[in-house]
Order: structure tokens, then C-alpha cells, then sequence
């Protein structure tokens, strides 16, 4: 089972060692992007560390901010160069710098030969009750990103053409009038049914080849996700489940996401030394998210259980 990794990381990059040596393996490659706004010399010290490993291969930077256009861009960044190797993967799987494994490398192989075929990502299609406007207030208006944050007056988030909540009613008037008449709803994907759900997924090297050639094909379905509210969580839901791959799909990401009580947080918990029973009960094989300068600990632990078998 050959298995190329995907992964997206912004900091921590000695916890994304240890990932990355905790999955290496035979017959796995490691396609990595660091967040361009990484400090260069801590940068240049991950580069020659892994650098040594032959089958890490090093992606173009993009300053990939949480919830941009950017994380698309650096993902099929990543796709290409899968493409370029010329290496035939049974699955591809994207993952954060500050993912896990917690099952071991030969369960895993195990379950994708047993389920060899199938494509691995939520989804849920749009209108979604728990997003605001049903999600699509994500893709038919414009976000607009600048300055390192999505476009904010005294601190109040706007996308266009929402109408503006200003101290003054007058001001707030005034903006939603002329917004309204100068800027229309976008228009979505002709000919594609909607989804959304985790960005995260494990896809059949067969399925990637087939993403590859369409986005190259298809310049403009790509662009249409700029300005997108959190583009990453809609764009490959949307596509795959478009494509020639949407009845193999399974609605499972793989990955163990604690959000608290609010299921639809946009960002998970760290896990700690407290969560690990639930972490150890989970079925999936990776969880996320983990903070090692915060809890060290559970990721030893997790090595443990994994080393002992239970």
C-alpha cells in the first residue's frame, strides 16, 4: 500500500517532525507546506532535517492564514507535484502539522486494503443549518482578505454585500444602500451541487490524478473559490462529490476532533493528557489537534498505547 501524506503546517515544526517520523514507513512519500510567514530560520533548520529523507518533497510557500484561498492554492500545490513524481499512490491523505497518528502504521494499511476504492471525506450538502445562511453566505459573497484578516471595521467582521452595523444608523444606512447597488451576490459553480464539511480527507490516488487534470482544465472553477469564506471546507467536497468518484465516497474523514460542546466550532480543542481514554476508545486513525509546547505528555502516551497494542 503506497501512501503519499499531504501536510499543511504553520508552526510547531519539531511536533511536525515527529509526525512525519512516526508515519515514515516504506512506500510513503511526504509532500509538505510551510506557512510562508514561518520564521526562515526555523524554516531552514526543518528544511535540512527532513531534506536528508528522500521521500519528502517540499512545496511551494504560500502564506497560508487559517480560512483563506491560500490553503487551496498550497493543497493543489502539493497535488501537482504528486503528479510530477511520476509515483503511483493507492491513497493520498492531507493532514495539519499538528495531526497524529493513534492507530499503528500496519492497522492503517490494513484498513485501506480492506477498503481500497473508497474516497474518505465529510460532506454534507448546502443549505447546512448549522452555518450561517446555510453556508451559502460563505460562497456567494465576497471575503475579502487584507492586512493578514478578513475585512473588519472597528473590529466588526463584513463580507460584501452584507448589509453594515454601524454605531450610527445613518452610517449604517448609507453603507448598506450603496453596497447593495455596487456589488451583487456572486454567482455559484454552474452545474455543481453545493457541499461542505472538514477539509480534511483520504483520497485514492486515482481520484487525485483526476482532481490534477480538472483543476488545470478548469481554471476558472478554481478561481470562482477566491473571496470564499473558508474555501477549504466546500471546494474538494464540492468537487468530488461532482466527479466520477461521488458513489464510492464515504462520509468519514478518518480523524478524531473533539469541539466541545459547540459541534460546529470552527476550531477543535487541543487534546490533552485528560482526553487521552477518549482518544484511545476512538476508531479512526489520526486525531487532531495536538499543542506539544502545552501537553507533551499525551502524545508520548499515545505512543505507548500504540507500542503496547491496546
Amino acid at each position: 500500500m503506497r501512501i503519499a501524506y499531504i501536510i499543511l503546517a504553520h508552526n510547531y515544526l519539531e511536533q511536525l517532525a515527529r509526525l512525519i517520523f512516526k508515519l515514515n514507513t516504506d512506500d510513503v512519500s511526504f509532500f509538505i507546506h510551510i506557512d510562508k510567514k514561518t520564521d526562515k530560520t526555523i524554516y531552514h533548520q526543518m528544511f535540512s532535517q527532513l531534506n536528508k529523507l528522500l521521500n519528502v518533497f517540499f512545496v511551494k510557500r504560500h502564506n497560508s492564514q487559517w480560512g483563506t484561498f491560500n490553503l487551496i492554492k498550497a493543497t493543489l500545490e502539493a497535488i501537482n507535484i504528486i503528479g510530477k513524481t511520476g509515483l503511483k499512490f493507492d491513497y493520498v491523505m492531507f493532514l495539519s502539522g499538528q495531526d497524529y497518528l493513534i492507530k499503528t502504521n500496519a492497522y492503517l494499511n490494513i484498513f485501506l486494503q480492506k477498503n481500497q476504492g473508497k474516497e474518505f471525506i465529510e460532506y454534507f450538502s448546502l443549505p447546512y443549518s448549522q452555518w450561517k445562511e446555510g453556508g451559502f453566505l460563505r460562497i456567494e459573497y465576497w471575503h475579502i482578505f487584507w492586512n493578514d484578516k478578513y475585512f473588519c471595521i472597528n473590529d466588526q467582521y463584513y463580507c460584501i454585500p452584507e448589509n453594515g452595523e454601524f454605531k450610527s444608523t445613518i452610517v449604517s444606512s448609507l453603507y448598506s444602500f450603496l453596497i447593495s447597488r455596487l456589488v451583487k451576490k456572486r454567482k455559484l459553480p454552474e452545474g455543481f451541487a453545493i457541499y461542505g464539511g472538514s477539509q480534511f480527507w483520504c483520497l485514492t490516488g486515482e481520484c487525485i490524478k483526476w482532481i490534477n487534470i480538472f483543476v488545470k482544465q478548469n481554471p476558472k472553477f478554481v478561481k470562482r473559490f477566491n473571496y470564499t469564506y473558508c474555501a477549504d471546507e466546500i471546494f474538494f467536497q464540492t468537487l468530488i462529490l461532482n466527479s466520477p468518484f461521488k458513489d464510492k465516497v464515504v462520509n468519514d474523514n478518518l480523524k478524531y476532533i473533539d469541539r466541545g460542546d459547540e459541534i460546529n466550532a470552527y476550531h477543535p480543542l487541543i487534546s490533552e493528557k485528560k482526553d487521552f481514554e477518549k482518544i484511545r476508545q476512538s476508531e479512526k486513525l489520526f486525531a487532531r489537534k495536538f499543542d506539544a509546547s502545552k501537553d507533551s505528555d499525551i502524545l508520548d502516551m499515545i505512543d505507548k498505547m500504540i507500542l503496547l497494542g491496546k
